[in-house]
């Protein structure tokens, strides 16, 4: 069975809409991102990424580890947040992914394990209001050398027009190549647009959304509030409350900076809410 990955920028509901198809049937969503290379916890592709990488042509030990944990077959890749993970290595199942750190690899990734790729974006000030909360930064210094970005250091620059430029580099190579068939997502759009827009995409993604249901959903969602994750939250409410939290000049500096890259991605989007 072809799996599914689930991809984005870090903190643009990546997990959210990973556990939301995991809640049709004959799934199962893997609880770790192969690709992410942050802490003693995580796989980073078994060891051979280090930080932000883009792979072009996968190393055999990347291919092995690309296809065991597209499989469900490897236990390095289960974790807190999957979903009903016993049945991942079954043959009638939908593996699902979700791996943040995929998004610079996607024609590799679609060419060693065949996944379908659903790509998704939030607007970039909505990404600065959710690092904020998790104290992060944009890894704009990481991502300059291996993107060949050509902007002033990240300290210079007001946390803003980081974030847009952080957010239009990932995205601009993202696009690149993007492999046939990928379902490109709004952030916005989905929650936003209700139970239609997520049974139209669970239905695009040859899943069988009858039996997925506003309940089976939050059931599925249903967890205890962590540092990284609040899955409890009303989705239409998550959509639009990032507005409140940044300025209207912030917002305007992190479109200002993504620039042409987000009216591209909205013009390459099936599911998007200006």
């Amino acid at each position: 069975m072809q799996p599914i990955l689930v991809t984005g920028m870090p903190r643009s509901g990546t997990t959210w809409l990973a556990r939301t198809l995991a809640a049709a049937p004959r799934t199962a969503m893997l609880g770790r991102e192969p690709m992410n290379p942050r802490g003693r916890r995580h796989y980073g592709l078994a060891g051979t990424v280090g930080g932000w990488q883009r792979i072009v042509i996968p190393g055999k030990r990347q291919r092995k580890a690309l296809k065991l944990a597209y499989r469900g077959l490897s236990p390095w890749v289960y974790g807190r947040y999957g979903v009903h993970q016993h049945r991942a290595c079954l043959p009638m199942t939908r593996v699902i992914v979700k791996d943040p750190f995929a998004m610079l690899s996607l024609p590799a990734i679609a060419a060693t394990v065949d996944a379908k790729i659903v790509l998704l974006y939030r607007h970039p000030a909505a990404m600065l209001s959710s690092y904020r909360k998790q104290h992060w930064q944009p890894d704009l210094d990481e991502v300059r050398e291996l993107l060949n970005l050509d902007v002033p250091p990240q300290d210079s620059l007001p946390q803003a027009t980081a974030m847009g430029l952080f957010w239009a580099a990932l995205y601009r190579v993202a696009l690149t190549g993007l492999p046939e068939g990928t379902i490109v997502v709004s952030h916005q759009g989905l929650a936003a647009g209700g139970s239609e827009a997520r049974e139209r995409l669970i239905g695009d993604l040859g899943l069988d959304s009858s039996v997925v249901t506003q309940d089976t959903i939050a059931a599925t969602n249903e967890r205890p509030i962590t540092r990284l994750h609040n899955l409890n939250r009303n989705p239409e409410d998550v959509a639009s409350a990032w507005k409140s939290q940044v300025s209207a000049s912030e917002i305007a500096e992190a479109e200002g900076a993504a620039g042409e890259m987000w009216l591209r991605i909205q013009e390459r989007s099936s599911y998007a809410v200006k």
